[in-house]
């Protein structure tokens, strides 16, 4: 029998819910970072190779993970990257219109506001569920609509998007790019991007795929790649060797989603980490995180204290990994906050309410020990 997950990563005094900010890395990942530091400190152990091995082996993760080719992976730095890419590389105009959902978090609306400059609308729909519906996306959309921007799981509310119906109504419209951030869903549940049948995904890499810092991916559809109306010129994509420069100077036009990644894709100090880390989500399975974080779920939500009222979903394909709730007076998030961390639990507040995240490196004594301190 395969090991718990719990046990890939380093044992802590506290209980860490609050995967939705950072998740905590694996042991190997963390042991990878530390050899790259070792490799800097002494550079002759930096192989010229490892400048193509590192982004190659990274990008052929990503891809298993998203149930694509690894040549439709963008790899960047964070969830704006992706989406500054499509804002800026798609071929929007005066008069064209991008709709976005109202309460989004921020990161998925700010790399398209730019565009206002250019003639482009955008519009807000209002998701008064928590998350954006089929039938106020139908509503919404108009001859204009060109791209629909919106978050898988909702950072504000813990509610989870009925994709592929949102995608079904995009479909009935000509011209219609449907973008999905992924990033409070992708390593919590499966993401095949064939399947939701999105044009693009994009997910920072320090969440829920428990990666560094400024980590990043995009996930483009071959038709959408073709449509891209930009191009960069970053070297080391384009050179198969270090040593040796090319006959002639050229763009290349094989290189699919790599032509688009952040330049220095051969972050050797951050990216061999986040393999890593990856690495170890794909080899337990995502069926199987999503069954123990959900079981944790589970267990958070029935054992719930009187005083407190679940404000995200308690069953179905809307409930996510983010569990939202609200204290009845006279308590307050702020002294909740409070009696956790002297508990050892660490949490968030989030819109007014306290948020809960637990992932893959927290144990049933993890949520017994929240749960007894919202009850204290």
């Amino acid at each position: 029998m395969a090991a718990p997950l719990s046990e890939e990563f380093a044992p802590l005094d506290r209980a860490w819910l609050n995967t939705a900010h950072q998740g905590p890395m694996p042991l190997v990942a963390a042991a990878a970072a530390r050899e790259a530091i070792e490799a800097k400190l002494d550079p002759r152990r930096m192989s010229d190779e490892a400048f193509f091995q590192v982004p190659a082996a990274l990008r052929s993760s990503l891809g298993e993970l998203v149930g694509a080719g690894g040549d439709e992976i963008v790899l960047g730095n964070s969830t704006t990257y992706g989406l500054n890419l499509l804002a800026h590389g798609l071929p929007l105009r005066d008069g064209d219109e991008v709709l976005l959902v109202e309460g989004d978090f921020p990161a998925t609306i700010y790399p398209w506001l730019p565009l206002q400059r250019r003639g482009v609308r955008l519009r807000t729909v209002p998701a008064p569920s928590g998350a954006l519906e089929p039938e106020d996306l139908d509503e919404a959309l108009t001859d204009r609509t060109r791209v629909v921007c919106t978050s898988w799981v909702f950072s504000l509310s813990g509610h989870a998007a009925e994709v592929t119906a949102l995608v079904d109504v995009c479909r009935q419209r000509e011209d219609v790019t449907f973008v999905l951030n992924g990033s409070q869903a992708v390593g919590a549940r499966p993401a095949d991007v064939y399947d939701l049948g999105v044009d693009a995904l994009v997910s920072c890499g320090y969440k829920w795929l428990c990666g560094p810092y400024a980590t990043g991916f995009a996930w483009l559809h071959p038709a959408l790649m073709r449509r891209l109306d930009q191009e960069q010129g970053y070297w080391l994509a384009q050179v198969d060797e270090i040593a040796n420069p090319p006959g002639r100077y050229g763009l290349r036009q094989d290189l699919g989603a790599a032509a688009y990644d952040v330049f220095c894709t051969a972050n050797l100090s951050v990216f061999p980490a986040w393999h890593r880390a990856v690495s170890v989500l794909l080899d337990h399975g995502i069926d199987q995180i999503e069954r123990q974080d959900q079981a944790l779920i589970d267990q958070l939500i029935a054992g719930l204290p009187d005083g407190w009222t679940l404000r995200s979903p308690e069953t179905g394909s809307r409930r996510s990994t983010l569990v939202f709730l609200e204290p009845e007076p006279p308590d307050t998030v702020a002294r909740a906050l409070r009696r956790l961390d002297v508990a050892g639990v660490d949490a968030a507040e989030r819109a007014g309410r306290l948020r809960l995240s637990p992932h893959v490196h927290n144990t049933p004594a993890d949520i017994e020990r929240a749960l007894a301190a919202l009850a204290a």
